[in-house]
């Protein structure tokens, strides 16, 4: 077998014989592929990945089962989503899908319907199926090899990494990878151990077709169960009943939808689909990485369905899953702390969206008995977390006049970090006023700046301190962050400016 060090610069096909362990005889003629890594799934988290490892440099292969476009829930997607792919050079694509913006969403959670208005209309409604279609696109567009349609069969590991059985079209495809990535969703290509992280939760959906359906999305709470209202831009509107799938079955969904106004006032309307059914319970898979494996968007982390950010979330990792299999490949002495990365980050992730349903279903449970909302709310503020610090709001101009210094409670720790395409330990900084450890503000590392500051310095001093660095209003906006998170204070202030402890940490 050829080495991968000598790979062509394009995925190696080549046809070998296949024979009959009974007779011998040649059966058919079965095609090889080697490559760098092995993408199963072709949704956003595949498509984005494969695209970051091919601009990285990598060979790829991306096998995909289902012929795009197709329908596929997760119509709405959150402002942070277009950032994300413009990132990747893939922010055309709400343009050639056709999005729609969202400028309003009606919300009926506690009893009182009320119009949640966004000026800046960042929200965008897709047609999955195109959207889908686009960014497996662009990822071929980036050097990637798709199969598609193509089935994952199964996989094995081999000294060099991964031999995978891939058939399509009545072809076997031997596909050699030295490392592969589970970007298949809910099918799991690959074995793992998920731990639930919320309640057991199912959606019925269908999509409508009419003349005078609703415009705008719609969220409401029901009495045990919560409604999602989405107009596609091919003129359907999809309609989503979120419930303990121990107490509804699908064929209740006509009865589950007339107990909400999603559709309150349409007339002229017929299903433009069958009912169908999908598991929507959040969870993690606890062994999301190895030294050879990943997984990435649902196959590793789902979220509660309630914060419409599950498209986004998944290309985020996919883009941090890039850089952490391009570190396990290219620098095996940081693998340990490229794998705690993305374990740290999905977790981190996972708790923080939970934790932010939790205070939403809570809302919904005050005026609701059923053990549907108290499931779902006693999953919020957990007993040990830590109160949360709010700063008041301060500028560096308010004390221009003012000798400042370092807070006594500043620390700084060691923690993983993206830097030039690999995950490698940086110093952060770590103060109680901050959620988490803290490296970049605005793109600029801070703790190299922070520890030139001494004493009694004013802010002007500071902005021209850092000036070799940053602008002068750079480092006036920095020295304003500081002071509104309090790792900055007055100088005459008792006990401030302590020698700064060093940690080093691999989970915060």
């Amino acid at each position: 077998m050829t080495g991968f060090g000598s790979l062509l610069p394009y995925a190696e096909a080549r046809y070998v014989p296949k024979v009959s362990h009974d007779s011998f005889a040649f059966e058919a003629l079965v095609k090889a592929i080697q490559t760098d890594v092995c993408v199963v799934g072709g949704g956003p988290a595949g498509s984005t990945l494969a695209a970051r490892l091919a601009a990285l440099g990598h060979n790829v292969v991306l096998v995909e089962r289902a012929e795009f476009p197709r329908r596929h829930l997760g119509e709405s997607l959150t402002p942070g989503v277009r950032t994300l792919l413009e990132s990747i050079g893939a922010g055309d694509v709400f343009e050639k899908t056709g999005a729609l913006t969202v400028e309003s969403v009606l919300v009926n959670w506690d009893g009182e319907i009320r119009e949640r208005t966004d000026p800046e209309a960042k929200g965008m409604l897709v047609d999955r199926g195109r959207f889908d279609a686009l960014l497996l696109n662009h990822a071929r567009a980036a050097g990637v090899q798709v199969l598609q349609p193509a089935i994952f069969r199964d996989c094995l590991r081999f000294a060099e990494g991964w031999r995978i059985t891939v058939e399509r079209g009545g072809e076997t495809i031997d596909v050699s990878a030295r490392f592969l990535a589970d970007t298949s969703g809910r099918a799991f290509a690959t074995r793992g151990r998920k731990r639930g992280t919320g309640a057991r939760t199912t959606a019925f959906y269908a999509y409508w077709q009419g003349s005078d359906l609703p415009r705008q999305p719609r969220i409401e709470a029901g009495s045990d169960a919560w409604y999602w209202g989405v107009p596609i831009p091919d003129g359907t509107y999809n309609t989503l009943v979120f419930v303990d799938p121990r107490t509804y079955a699908p064929e209740q969904f006509h009865e589950l939808i007339a107990r909400s106004s999603l559709l309150k006032g349409c007339r002229d309307i017929g299903l433009a689909s069958p009912i169908q059914a999908a598991d929507a319970t959040p969870y993690i898979d606890e062994e999301c990485v190895t030294h050879c494996t990943i997984k990435v968007g649902d196959a590793a982390l789902s979220i509660d369905p309630l914060s419409s950010s599950g498209v986004q979330k998944a290309i985020q990792a996919a883009l941090s899953g890039a850089v952490v299999i391009n570190t396990l490949i290219r620098k095996p002495e940081s693998s340990q702390v490229a794998m705690q990365f993305y374990r740290s980050s999905l977790a981190d992730a996972s708790e923080r969206h939970s934790n932010w349903a939790g205070e939403y279903y809570s809302a919904a449970a005050a005026t609701r008995n059923a053990e549907f909302w108290r499931q779902r709310a006693s999953r919020s503020s957990p007993p040990n977390a830590a109160p949360s610090f709010t700063a008041p709001s301060f500028t560096a101009s308010d004390f221009a006049d003012e000798p400042l210094s370092l807070s006594p409670d500043l620390t700084f720790v060691e923690l993983p970090c993206i830097e030039a395409g690999f995950v490698t330990l940086k110093q952060a900084l770590h103060h109680p006023s901050l959620d988490r450890p803290v490296t970049f503000v605005g793109g600029c590392e801070m703790p190299p700046l922070v520890q030139r500051v001494r004493k009694g310095m004013r802010p002007m001093e500071i902005a021209l301190l850092w000036s070799d660095r940053v602008s002068i209003k750079t480092g006036l906006a920095l020295t304003g962050w500081l002071l509104n998170k309090g790792l900055l204070i007055r100088g005459r202030e008792e006990n401030a400016q302590k020698p700064l402890r060093q940690i080093r940490v691999t989970r915060v």
